[in-house]
Protein backbone atom coordinates (compact mmCIF):
# COMPACT_ATOMS: atom_id res chain seq x y z
CA UNK A 1 0.00 0.00 0.00
CA UNK A 2 3.00 2.32 0.77
CA UNK A 3 4.40 1.62 -2.34
CA UNK A 4 1.47 2.77 -4.15
CA UNK A 5 0.95 5.60 -2.80
CA UNK A 6 3.86 6.84 -3.52
CA UNK A 7 3.31 5.50 -7.16
CA UNK A 8 0.35 7.79 -7.35
CA UNK A 9 1.51 10.36 -5.65
CA UNK A 10 4.03 10.51 -8.36
CA UNK A 11 7.05 9.96 -5.58
CA UNK A 12 8.03 6.92 -7.31
CA UNK A 13 8.51 5.84 -10.71
CA UNK A 14 6.78 2.63 -12.08
CA UNK A 15 10.43 0.85 -12.65
CA UNK A 16 11.47 1.73 -9.14
CA UNK A 17 7.87 0.79 -7.62
CA UNK A 18 8.26 -2.52 -10.31
CA UNK A 19 12.01 -2.77 -8.22
CA UNK A 20 10.34 -2.49 -4.85
CA UNK A 21 7.49 -5.05 -5.55
CA UNK A 22 9.33 -7.87 -7.15
CA UNK A 23 7.06 -7.51 -9.75
CA UNK A 24 7.46 -6.25 -14.10
CA UNK A 25 6.35 -2.91 -14.85
CA UNK A 26 3.17 -4.23 -16.96
CA UNK A 27 2.61 -5.61 -13.85
CA UNK A 28 2.81 -2.75 -11.68
CA UNK A 29 0.44 -0.51 -14.02
CA UNK A 30 -1.90 -2.96 -13.81
CA UNK A 31 -1.77 -2.58 -10.04
CA UNK A 32 -1.66 1.51 -10.25
CA UNK A 33 -5.31 1.17 -12.70
CA UNK A 34 -6.51 -1.55 -9.54
CA UNK A 35 -5.65 0.42 -6.54
CA UNK A 36 -7.52 3.62 -8.31
CA UNK A 37 -10.61 1.78 -8.52
CA UNK A 38 -10.50 -0.96 -5.75
CA UNK A 39 -8.34 1.29 -2.99
CA UNK A 40 -6.62 -1.06 -0.56
CA UNK A 41 -8.62 -4.45 -2.02
CA UNK A 42 -6.17 -3.78 -4.84
CA UNK A 43 -4.34 -5.56 -3.20
CA UNK A 44 -5.78 -9.03 -2.14
CA UNK A 45 -5.39 -12.08 -4.43
CA UNK A 46 -7.75 -12.64 -6.26
CA UNK A 47 -7.52 -16.32 -5.49
CA UNK A 48 -8.10 -15.49 -1.80
CA UNK A 49 -10.75 -18.07 -0.31
CA UNK A 50 -11.07 -20.50 -3.39
CA UNK A 51 -9.98 -23.76 -4.01
CA UNK A 52 -7.08 -24.61 -6.03
CA UNK A 53 -7.63 -25.86 -9.52
CA UNK A 54 -4.96 -28.54 -8.84
CA UNK A 55 -6.39 -29.40 -5.21
CA UNK A 56 -5.85 -33.16 -4.68
CA UNK A 57 -9.72 -34.41 -4.35
CA UNK A 58 -10.44 -35.05 -0.65
CA UNK A 59 -11.85 -38.35 -0.85
CA UNK A 60 -8.43 -39.42 -2.66
CA UNK A 61 -6.41 -38.41 0.32
CA UNK A 62 -8.33 -40.19 2.45
CA UNK A 63 -7.88 -43.19 0.07
CA UNK A 64 -4.25 -42.70 -0.05
CA UNK A 65 -3.80 -42.41 3.74
CA UNK A 66 -5.84 -45.67 3.71
CA UNK A 67 -3.47 -47.68 0.88
CA UNK A 68 -0.76 -46.02 2.83
CA UNK A 69 -1.06 -45.49 6.56
CA UNK A 70 -0.57 -48.26 9.14
CA UNK A 71 -2.04 -51.74 8.12
CA UNK A 72 -2.37 -50.25 4.47
CA UNK A 73 -1.17 -52.49 1.64
CA UNK A 74 1.22 -49.99 0.67
CA UNK A 75 2.51 -48.77 3.96
CA UNK A 76 6.23 -49.57 3.28
CA UNK A 77 6.54 -48.31 -0.11
CA UNK A 78 8.69 -45.55 -1.34
CA UNK A 79 7.34 -42.09 -3.18
CA UNK A 80 8.12 -43.22 -6.51
CA UNK A 81 7.16 -46.98 -6.56
CA UNK A 82 3.95 -46.06 -4.76
CA UNK A 83 3.05 -43.53 -7.21
CA UNK A 84 3.34 -46.29 -9.77
CA UNK A 85 1.46 -48.84 -7.64
CA UNK A 86 -1.23 -46.19 -7.20
CA UNK A 87 -1.78 -45.80 -11.13
CA UNK A 88 -1.48 -49.64 -12.21
CA UNK A 89 -3.45 -51.34 -9.34
CA UNK A 90 -5.70 -48.43 -7.99
CA UNK A 91 -6.25 -46.29 -10.85
CA UNK A 92 -4.98 -43.25 -8.65
CA UNK A 93 -2.99 -40.91 -10.90
CA UNK A 94 -1.20 -37.63 -9.09
CA UNK A 95 2.29 -36.24 -9.16
CA UNK A 96 5.71 -37.37 -7.64
CA UNK A 97 6.11 -34.52 -5.76
CA UNK A 98 2.45 -33.82 -4.90
CA UNK A 99 2.46 -37.20 -3.24
CA UNK A 100 5.37 -36.63 -1.23
CA UNK A 101 4.06 -33.52 0.25
CA UNK A 102 0.55 -34.97 0.86
CA UNK A 103 2.11 -38.10 2.81
CA UNK A 104 5.05 -35.85 4.59
CA UNK A 105 1.81 -33.55 5.60
CA UNK A 106 -0.38 -36.28 6.76
CA UNK A 107 2.95 -37.45 9.28
CA UNK A 108 3.20 -40.83 7.03
CA UNK A 109 6.66 -40.23 5.34
CA UNK A 110 9.59 -38.68 7.03
CA UNK A 111 12.08 -36.51 5.55
CA UNK A 112 15.12 -38.23 4.68
CA UNK A 113 18.36 -37.14 6.32
CA UNK A 114 21.81 -38.56 5.03
CA UNK A 115 25.09 -38.16 6.42
CA UNK A 116 27.81 -37.41 4.35
CA UNK A 117 29.08 -40.02 1.92
CA UNK A 118 32.66 -41.33 1.32
CA UNK A 119 33.75 -39.63 -2.05
CA UNK A 120 34.69 -42.01 -5.01
CA UNK A 121 35.59 -41.47 -8.33
CA UNK A 122 32.78 -41.78 -10.85
CA UNK A 123 32.89 -44.70 -13.92
CA UNK A 124 32.07 -43.71 -16.90
CA UNK A 125 29.22 -46.00 -18.21
CA UNK A 126 30.27 -48.49 -20.99
CA UNK A 127 29.57 -46.71 -24.40
CA UNK A 128 27.15 -49.34 -26.18
CA UNK A 129 25.29 -52.10 -24.78
CA UNK A 130 26.55 -55.84 -24.40
CA UNK A 131 30.04 -54.29 -23.96
CA UNK A 132 30.19 -55.26 -20.01
CA UNK A 133 27.28 -57.34 -17.87
CA UNK A 134 27.90 -57.28 -14.14
CA UNK A 135 26.50 -60.52 -12.55
CA UNK A 136 25.63 -61.41 -8.96
CA UNK A 137 23.65 -63.17 -6.21
CA UNK A 138 21.78 -61.92 -3.41
CA UNK A 139 20.76 -64.33 -0.78
CA UNK A 140 17.73 -62.80 0.66
CA UNK A 141 14.36 -63.07 2.70
CA UNK A 142 12.54 -62.02 -0.94
CA UNK A 143 9.21 -63.78 0.89
CA UNK A 144 9.17 -62.15 3.68
CA UNK A 145 8.60 -65.69 5.60
CA UNK A 146 6.05 -66.92 3.01
CA UNK A 147 7.89 -69.06 1.72
CA UNK A 148 12.32 -70.56 2.03
CA UNK A 149 14.92 -67.77 1.77
CA UNK A 150 16.28 -67.69 -1.77
CA UNK A 151 18.69 -66.36 -3.80
CA UNK A 152 18.58 -64.15 -7.09
CA UNK A 153 21.06 -64.25 -9.69
CA UNK A 154 20.94 -61.75 -11.87
CA UNK A 155 22.57 -59.57 -14.52
CA UNK A 156 22.64 -55.48 -15.02
CA UNK A 157 24.34 -54.43 -18.36
CA UNK A 158 26.35 -51.38 -17.45
CA UNK A 159 25.92 -49.39 -20.70
CA UNK A 160 22.27 -48.76 -20.74
CA UNK A 161 21.18 -50.25 -16.62
CA UNK A 162 18.97 -52.57 -18.07
CA UNK A 163 17.86 -55.85 -16.44
CA UNK A 164 19.16 -58.87 -19.13
CA UNK A 165 19.04 -61.65 -16.49
CA UNK A 166 17.06 -62.72 -13.58
CA UNK A 167 15.78 -65.62 -11.32
CA UNK A 168 15.81 -67.55 -8.22
CA UNK A 169 17.88 -70.46 -6.75
CA UNK A 170 17.39 -71.63 -3.09
CA UNK A 171 21.06 -70.50 -2.89
CA UNK A 172 24.50 -69.15 -4.53
CA UNK A 173 25.30 -72.16 -6.52
CA UNK A 174 27.22 -72.79 -9.46
CA UNK A 175 23.74 -74.37 -11.49
CA UNK A 176 22.71 -70.78 -10.87
CA UNK A 177 25.49 -68.83 -12.23
CA UNK A 178 25.60 -71.49 -15.24
CA UNK A 179 21.27 -70.99 -15.94
CA UNK A 180 22.30 -67.21 -15.80
CA UNK A 181 25.16 -67.18 -18.28
CA UNK A 182 22.66 -69.27 -20.86
CA UNK A 183 19.62 -66.94 -20.53
CA UNK A 184 21.95 -64.05 -21.36
CA UNK A 185 23.26 -65.25 -24.10
CA UNK A 186 20.09 -67.17 -25.88
CA UNK A 187 17.87 -63.98 -25.33
CA UNK A 188 20.68 -61.42 -26.01
CA UNK A 189 24.04 -62.69 -26.91
CA UNK A 190 27.43 -62.80 -25.85
CA UNK A 191 28.85 -59.71 -23.97
CA UNK A 192 32.30 -58.24 -24.08
CA UNK A 193 32.94 -59.05 -20.50
CA UNK A 194 31.48 -59.87 -17.42
CA UNK A 195 32.14 -58.27 -14.47
CA UNK A 196 31.70 -60.11 -10.99
CA UNK A 197 33.11 -60.38 -7.33
CA UNK A 198 35.74 -62.94 -6.06
CA UNK A 199 33.20 -65.57 -5.24
CA UNK A 200 35.32 -69.15 -5.85
CA UNK A 201 31.80 -70.18 -8.09
CA UNK A 202 33.42 -67.36 -10.74
CA UNK A 203 36.84 -67.25 -9.87
CA UNK A 204 38.91 -70.07 -8.77
CA UNK A 205 40.99 -69.86 -5.73
CA UNK A 206 43.79 -72.93 -6.26
CA UNK A 207 47.19 -72.03 -7.14
CA UNK A 208 48.57 -73.53 -10.29
CA UNK A 209 50.17 -76.73 -9.78
CA UNK A 210 53.83 -77.43 -11.58
CA UNK A 211 52.14 -79.01 -14.12
CA UNK A 212 50.18 -76.53 -15.52
CA UNK A 213 52.33 -73.43 -14.58
CA UNK A 214 54.69 -75.65 -17.17
CA UNK A 215 51.93 -75.62 -19.59
CA UNK A 216 50.81 -72.14 -19.34
CA UNK A 217 47.69 -73.14 -17.83
CA UNK A 218 45.82 -71.98 -14.74
CA UNK A 219 43.03 -73.42 -12.51
CA UNK A 220 39.50 -72.53 -13.28
CA UNK A 221 36.11 -72.78 -11.99
CA UNK A 222 33.36 -74.63 -13.80
CA UNK A 223 32.36 -70.88 -14.55
CA UNK A 224 35.25 -69.03 -15.41
CA UNK A 225 36.44 -72.55 -17.85
CA UNK A 226 32.61 -71.35 -19.25
CA UNK A 227 33.83 -68.07 -20.06
CA UNK A 228 37.29 -68.65 -21.47
CA UNK A 229 35.49 -71.67 -23.94
CA UNK A 230 33.01 -68.77 -25.08
CA UNK A 231 35.78 -65.68 -25.55
CA UNK A 232 34.15 -63.81 -23.04
CA UNK A 233 36.26 -61.62 -20.71
CA UNK A 234 35.98 -62.33 -17.05
CA UNK A 235 36.94 -59.33 -14.64
CA UNK A 236 36.95 -60.11 -10.78
CA UNK A 237 36.46 -56.82 -8.43
CA UNK A 238 38.05 -55.86 -6.35
CA UNK A 239 35.57 -54.59 -3.89
CA UNK A 240 31.99 -54.28 -3.83
CA UNK A 241 31.96 -50.38 -4.64
CA UNK A 242 33.56 -51.45 -7.92
CA UNK A 243 30.41 -53.05 -9.39
CA UNK A 244 28.28 -50.39 -7.80
CA UNK A 245 25.58 -50.76 -10.55
CA UNK A 246 24.39 -54.62 -9.71
CA UNK A 247 24.90 -53.53 -5.60
CA UNK A 248 22.53 -50.60 -6.20
CA UNK A 249 20.11 -53.08 -8.29
CA UNK A 250 19.77 -55.27 -5.24
CA UNK A 251 18.89 -52.19 -2.85
CA UNK A 252 16.39 -51.36 -5.67
CA UNK A 253 14.77 -54.70 -6.10
CA UNK A 254 14.86 -55.42 -1.94
CA UNK A 255 12.37 -52.01 -2.19
CA UNK A 256 10.24 -52.43 -4.60
CA UNK A 257 10.79 -56.52 -6.13
CA UNK A 258 10.02 -57.64 -2.14
CA UNK A 259 7.04 -55.34 -1.68
CA UNK A 260 5.27 -56.75 -5.15
CA UNK A 261 6.12 -60.26 -4.60
CA UNK A 262 4.23 -59.65 -1.58
CA UNK A 263 1.16 -58.13 -3.17
CA UNK A 264 0.83 -60.77 -5.71
CA UNK A 265 0.79 -63.65 -2.90
CA UNK A 266 4.20 -65.27 -4.01
CA UNK A 267 5.18 -68.26 -2.11
CA UNK A 268 6.85 -70.84 -3.96
CA UNK A 269 10.50 -70.69 -5.94
CA UNK A 270 8.03 -71.56 -9.10
CA UNK A 271 5.47 -68.72 -8.35
CA UNK A 272 8.20 -66.72 -7.71
CA UNK A 273 10.24 -67.25 -10.89
CA UNK A 274 6.78 -67.41 -12.69
CA UNK A 275 6.38 -63.70 -10.97
CA UNK A 276 10.25 -62.08 -12.41
CA UNK A 277 9.52 -61.82 -16.66
CA UNK A 278 6.57 -59.32 -15.96
CA UNK A 279 8.48 -57.29 -13.42
CA UNK A 280 11.72 -56.84 -15.64
CA UNK A 281 9.67 -55.75 -18.42
CA UNK A 282 8.34 -52.98 -16.14
CA UNK A 283 11.56 -52.61 -14.53
CA UNK A 284 13.80 -51.68 -17.66
CA UNK A 285 10.80 -49.85 -19.16
CA UNK A 286 10.96 -47.28 -16.12
CA UNK A 287 14.79 -47.37 -15.18
CA UNK A 288 16.74 -48.08 -18.35
CA UNK A 289 18.54 -45.37 -20.32
CA UNK A 290 19.66 -45.35 -24.17
CA UNK A 291 22.93 -46.20 -24.60
CA UNK A 292 25.90 -43.44 -25.93
CA UNK A 293 26.88 -46.03 -28.97
CA UNK A 294 23.20 -47.22 -30.27
CA UNK A 295 25.10 -49.93 -31.77
CA UNK A 296 24.77 -53.35 -29.37
CA UNK A 297 28.14 -55.05 -28.74
CA UNK A 298 26.45 -58.95 -28.49
CA UNK A 299 27.95 -61.24 -30.30
CA UNK A 300 24.86 -63.81 -31.30
CA UNK A 301 25.05 -67.23 -30.68
CA UNK A 302 25.33 -69.17 -33.77
CA UNK A 303 22.44 -71.23 -34.38
CA UNK A 304 23.68 -74.64 -34.30
CA UNK A 305 25.42 -74.00 -30.80
CA UNK A 306 24.89 -77.29 -28.61
CA UNK A 307 23.74 -75.42 -25.41
CA UNK A 308 23.97 -78.67 -23.27
CA UNK A 309 27.77 -78.55 -24.11
CA UNK A 310 29.01 -75.25 -23.33
CA UNK A 311 26.53 -74.15 -20.13
CA UNK A 312 26.65 -77.57 -17.56
CA UNK A 313 29.66 -78.30 -15.27
CA UNK A 314 31.73 -81.23 -16.37
CA UNK A 315 34.58 -83.82 -15.40
CA UNK A 316 36.03 -86.16 -18.00
CA UNK A 317 36.42 -90.29 -17.28
CA UNK A 318 38.51 -93.20 -18.85
CA UNK A 319 36.26 -95.26 -20.92
CA UNK A 320 36.66 -98.87 -19.64
CA UNK A 321 37.22 -101.58 -22.35
CA UNK A 322 33.79 -103.06 -22.23
CA UNK A 323 32.86 -99.25 -23.34
CA UNK A 324 31.33 -98.55 -19.81
CA UNK A 325 32.00 -95.50 -17.60
CA UNK A 326 31.22 -94.50 -13.75
CA UNK A 327 30.21 -91.55 -12.78
CA UNK A 328 29.10 -90.92 -8.71
CA UNK A 329 28.12 -94.68 -7.95
CA UNK A 330 26.07 -95.07 -11.72
CA UNK A 331 27.48 -97.21 -14.11
CA UNK A 332 27.08 -95.80 -18.37
CA UNK A 333 26.93 -98.20 -20.76
CA UNK A 334 28.17 -96.15 -24.01
CA UNK A 335 26.04 -97.09 -27.66
CA UNK A 336 29.12 -97.42 -30.06
CA UNK A 337 28.35 -98.30 -33.41
CA UNK A 338 29.85 -101.55 -35.69
CA UNK A 339 31.97 -99.03 -38.05
CA UNK A 340 32.62 -96.06 -35.36
CA UNK A 341 35.96 -96.30 -33.93
CA UNK A 342 36.54 -97.96 -30.51
CA UNK A 343 36.57 -95.28 -27.15
CA UNK A 344 37.94 -97.80 -25.09
CA UNK A 345 40.66 -96.23 -22.53
CA UNK A 346 39.98 -92.98 -24.06
CA UNK A 347 38.61 -89.89 -22.01
CA UNK A 348 35.23 -88.51 -22.48
CA UNK A 349 33.72 -85.78 -20.72
CA UNK A 350 30.88 -85.86 -18.46
CA UNK A 351 28.43 -82.65 -18.93
CA UNK A 352 25.59 -81.92 -16.09
CA UNK A 353 23.26 -79.39 -16.96
CA UNK A 354 21.60 -76.31 -14.69
CA UNK A 355 18.07 -78.91 -14.79
CA UNK A 356 21.05 -81.60 -13.82
CA UNK A 357 20.22 -84.05 -17.12
CA UNK A 358 23.65 -85.68 -18.24
CA UNK A 359 25.51 -85.63 -20.93
CA UNK A 360 28.67 -87.49 -22.41
CA UNK A 361 30.77 -86.15 -25.44
CA UNK A 362 33.62 -86.99 -26.96
CA UNK A 363 35.57 -84.20 -27.78
CA UNK A 364 32.24 -81.97 -28.84
CA UNK A 365 30.04 -84.94 -30.42
CA UNK A 366 27.40 -85.87 -28.37
CA UNK A 367 27.45 -89.87 -27.60
CA UNK A 368 24.50 -91.76 -26.72
CA UNK A 369 24.60 -93.63 -23.47
CA UNK A 370 22.17 -96.01 -21.09
CA UNK A 371 22.13 -96.48 -17.06
CA UNK A 372 23.12 -100.08 -16.05
CA UNK A 373 23.25 -101.73 -12.96
CA UNK A 374 26.68 -102.80 -11.86
CA UNK A 375 27.45 -106.24 -12.04
CA UNK A 376 27.03 -108.62 -8.67
CA UNK A 377 29.99 -111.17 -9.88
CA UNK A 378 33.41 -110.54 -9.42
CA UNK A 379 33.04 -108.24 -6.49
CA UNK A 380 34.42 -109.95 -2.92
CA UNK A 381 31.97 -108.96 0.05
CA UNK A 382 33.71 -109.07 3.52
CA UNK A 383 31.48 -111.05 5.70
CA UNK A 384 29.90 -109.37 8.61
CA UNK A 385 30.76 -109.25 11.75
CA UNK A 386 28.67 -109.05 15.04
CA UNK A 387 30.02 -106.73 18.18
CA UNK A 388 31.92 -109.61 19.48
CA UNK A 389 33.71 -110.20 16.56
CA UNK A 390 32.82 -113.08 15.44
CA UNK A 391 31.43 -113.98 12.32
CA UNK A 392 27.59 -114.33 11.94
CA UNK A 393 25.36 -117.54 10.92
CA UNK A 394 24.74 -117.03 7.49
CA UNK A 395 21.60 -116.79 6.80
CA UNK A 396 20.12 -117.12 2.61
CA UNK A 397 17.20 -114.50 3.07
CA UNK A 398 19.10 -112.10 4.99
CA UNK A 399 21.79 -112.98 1.96
CA UNK A 400 19.23 -112.24 -0.58
CA UNK A 401 17.52 -109.04 1.06
CA UNK A 402 20.65 -107.18 0.97
CA UNK A 403 21.52 -108.30 -2.64
CA UNK A 404 18.04 -106.65 -3.54
CA UNK A 405 18.90 -103.60 -1.46
CA UNK A 406 22.39 -103.02 -2.71
CA UNK A 407 21.18 -103.39 -6.28
CA UNK A 408 17.97 -100.99 -5.67
CA UNK A 409 20.52 -98.71 -3.83
CA UNK A 410 22.45 -98.44 -6.81
CA UNK A 411 19.50 -97.75 -9.29
CA UNK A 412 17.86 -95.33 -7.71
CA UNK A 413 20.49 -94.02 -4.73
CA UNK A 414 18.32 -94.42 -1.30
CA UNK A 415 19.79 -92.97 1.49
CA UNK A 416 21.20 -96.68 3.01
CA UNK A 417 19.06 -98.13 6.17
CA UNK A 418 21.12 -97.95 9.48
CA UNK A 419 21.20 -101.76 10.45
CA UNK A 420 25.16 -103.06 10.92
CA UNK A 421 25.24 -105.35 8.09
CA UNK A 422 23.13 -103.38 5.12
CA UNK A 423 25.67 -100.23 5.98
CA UNK A 424 28.72 -102.38 5.75
CA UNK A 425 27.40 -103.78 2.28
CA UNK A 426 26.45 -100.33 1.31
CA UNK A 427 30.65 -99.12 2.20
CA UNK A 428 31.68 -102.01 0.10
CA UNK A 429 29.27 -101.02 -2.61
CA UNK A 430 30.56 -97.13 -2.49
Amino acid sequence: MEILTRLKAGALSVGDAGELLGVGPRQVRRLRERFAREGMGAVVHRNRGKAPINRTEPKTVERIKALVGEGGKYHDLNVCHLREMLAQHEEIIIGRSTLDRLLKHEGLRQARREGPREHRRRRERKEAEGMLVQIDASLHDWLEGRGPKLALHGGIDDATGKVVGLHFEPSETQAGYLRLARAIAVAHGLPIAYYHDRHTILRSPKEPTLEEELAGAEPMSQVQRLFAELGVGSIAARSPQAKGRIERLWGTLQDRLIKELRLADVRTLEEANAFLPGFVLRFNDRFACPPADPDPAWVPLPQDCDLAYYFAARETRQVRADHCLSWQGQLLQLEVGADAPSLAGKRVSVHVIPEGDLFVYDGKRRLTFQHVEQPASGRAHAPARSPAGTPRASDPRAAARKRAWLFGHQASRQTPPESDEKALAYGHSR
